[in-house]
């Protein structure tokens, strides 16, 4: 990095303007003094955010040159900072990535040429780790401007998303399985919005094939009715009937009873019609059942219903793996960060309006990057799969086990104090500690622990367990530290 000490610095301090009477030179050497004092400060502090922070920390010349990185690319990247900040753009990013920090830089460059400010983004970037692997950032950027207002560098912060993208990819598997599923299905599926506009958002072949209306004939809940049952009378008990059954859903898990009607097609023909459906968050999903013919039959028309009903579970049990998808880890199953972050927070008000204790343990696998370098990842994940399932069995149902990140877990324990947390977590490293991994054979964990205090930030608390994390770390690892601020 250049001589601005961190990013974020200010580049130019602000001086006490001494009082007229006190104009002496002393007392302006003072003032100076006292002016780069807090100055000293205000960089030590900014110093310590930077090289503590989990996210990725840089900043850029504004032509482009890499001028500091903070120490969590290591952790990242597995890059050290002087390493990653020798690297041209090229071994930092993947070429998609590469092509739109170029373009951004490019628009930068004009934007300072026509004497105008650089202006701020925001990108997920794929980057370049040292064992061959990518992982994928959100980055923002913004610039940094002097006293008078010049830029003078580029600020900028990655952080790891490769998780969430992972989840994305399998979302959008599973959502291209449904819609495949549903547009093969025998059966008429359309799904309605529940909002105002009233929408219908998708309808398979089978509907198309089973009324012949086209989407610009049909596009709402209104124009449906009024050309599915011409006769005004018909229509307004249809209406009574079909209000009346989305009232009941509510008291049966969101599931409509399929009721018959007579219903019109673009040819003219009059069906008889077995409509039922589900009601997922704002949106109506209806089968259509033709049991025309099947009502002279009637095992057909059990068939018919049999088949609806299938498919309304294969719905629910998708949307239920949808929403799994969106609060537990890929990789091991537990629940996720985002998922945690919430019962934290809950917790904290728990604690808050009763007044009872609650702890927190942060675990981190010792020496784990030694592990993937030596057995490699494959191994390395089936020990981030095992270590939770190892913990689970010896946790309480109320206690929440979630992955922090990379090789470190973290565990809610509601009603208990920092005594009760610390033993629990000693048996805990213990069980692990006597625990023999297949290709590996033991391995350990350190801990850190800390109880929540009255009026206490997430974030804080979080910070007191990390500290007592690395004072485990650090106090020779495979041990458990309590935060400091709760020994006595």
């Amino acid at each position: 990095m250049s001589d601005s000490p961190v990013p974020g610095d200010p580049k130019e301090a602000v001086m006490d303007v001494p009082d007229k009477n006190q104009d002496t030179p002393s007392a302006i050497v003072q003032a100076r003094q006292q002016a780069e004092e807090r100055l000293q400060v205000s960089e030590a502090r900014c110093r310590l955010l930077a090289e503590n922070a989990s996210d990725v920390i840089w900043t850029m010349s504004l032509d482009g040159q890499i001028t500091y990185v903070s120490p969590s690319v290591e952790r990242l990247r597995g890059f050290t900072p002087e390493e990653a900040m020798r690297q041209p753009l090229e071994d930092i990013l993947t070429p998609p990535s590469v092509a739109i920090t170029l373009d951004y830089l490019s628009r930068m460059a004009a934007l300072l040429q026509s004497g105008r400010s650089p202006e701020r983004t925001r990108n997920e970037l794929e980057y370049r780790c040292k064992d061959g692997s990518t992982i994928w950032c959100d980055v923002h950027v913004l610039p940094v401007f002097a006293a008078n207002g010049t830029p003078v560098e580029l600020l900028g912060m990655s952080r790891d998303i490769t998780a969430l993208k992972r989840a994305e990819s399998e979302a959008k598997r599973s959502a291209e399985f449904i819609r495949k599923m549903l547009q093969d299905l025998p059966v008429a599926i359309a799904v309605a919005s529940l909002e105002s506009d009233q929408r219908i958002l998708y309808r398979n072949s089978a509907f198309d094939r089973l009324f012949g209306w086209t989407p610009q004939e049909i596009p709402t809940h209104e124009e449906w009715f009024e050309r599915a049952y011409p006769d005004e009378d018909y229509r307004r008990a249809v209406l009574d009937r079909w209000t009346a059954a989305l009232a009941q859903a509510a008291a049966q898990q969101g599931q409509v009873t399929p009721h018959e009607f007579r219903v019109t097609s673009r040819d003219g023909q009059v069906k008889d019609i077995v409509i039922g459906g589900t009601i997922l968050d704002d949106r109506l999903i209806c089968s259509f059942v033709d049991v025309s013919v099947r009502k002279r039959v009637e095992a057909e028309l059990v068939q018919a219903r049999d088949a609806a009903e299938t498919a309304n579970r294969a719905l629910s049990k998708a949307n239920a793996e949808l929403q799994r998808l969106a609060v537990t880890d890929h990789l091991t199953g537990v629940w996720n960060r985002s998922y945690f972050e919430d019962a934290l927070a809950a917790q904290i008000a728990r604690a808050v309006r009763d007044g009872v204790p609650v702890s927190l343990l942060l675990l981190d696998l010792d020496c784990f990057k030694a592990i993937n370098d030596t057995h490699g990842h494959l191994v390395g994940d089936r020990i981030l799969i095992e270590l939770p399932r190892v913990i689970g069995r010896h946790l309480r149902e109320v206690d929440v086990l979630a992955r922090w990140g990379g090789e470190e877990f973290v565990i809610l324990m509601p009603h208990r104090g920092a005594r009760e947390a610390m033993h629990a977590a000693e048996t805990l490293r213990a069980l692990v500690a006597a625990r023999t991994f297949p290709e590996v054979g033991t391995v350990t964990v350190s801990v850190g622990v800390a109880e929540y205090r009255p009026h206490e930030s997430d974030d804080a608390w979080i910070k007191q367990a990390d500290d007592a994390l690395y004072a485990a770390k650090t106090g020779g690892r495979n041990r458990v530290c309590l935060a400091d601020r709760d020994m006595g």
